[in-house]
């Protein structure tokens, strides 16, 4: 079955939410010292938000979401080091039901395109370490990890 990527439109606010929500869950689990576990994860307004700056693309299969995918750019221009223009990929996710389908995939594939689109210079994201399954995901579609972030709790 063909994966079609493209922006939502505001009716797909609640399917995208129950969707955000099986991640957050995942989220709240693994770090309940930053997590809340609440029933909207998306306000409707930051939704409206994603969609006029095309920060956000769904997956459809059979006109059905299946996944999604927020993203934003931004410009590093320090005098120190290398201009980038970073597409940063803040929140993937895939119904739990059709992962391991290649959905995740064309959503990567998607943005990185939409990124040489738009003369962004690399992808970026961060992931869970408890996540797995991404982390696999990720490796197998070309990111090497470029740095490591520790917490602590005072």
């Amino acid at each position: 079955m063909k994966t079609i990527i493209e922006i939502p439109r505001i009716e797909d606010f609640n399917k995208v939410n129950e969707l955000a929500k099986q991640v957050h869950e995942l989220h709240v689990n693994w770090r309940p010292d930053l997590f809340l576990s609440v029933d909207e994860v998306i306000s409707k307004e930051d939704f409206e938000k994603m969609i006029q700056a095309k920060e956000i693309f769904v997956a459809k299969i059979e006109n059905e979401i299946v996944g999604y995918i927020t993203i934003n750019i931004k410009e590093k221009n320090n005098p120190s080091m290398r201009y980038r223009k970073q597409l940063q990929i803040e929140a993937i996710c895939v119904d739990e039901e059709n992962r391991g389908k290649g959905i995740g995939t064309e959503l990567l594939k998607y943005v990185k395109k939409f990124g040489k689109e738009n003369n962004c210079t690399d992808l970026y994201l961060t992931v869970n370490k408890e996540n797995e399954n991404a982390i696999k995901a990720y490796e197998k579609f070309g990111f090497k990890v470029k740095s490591i972030a520790d917490s602590m709790k005072i």
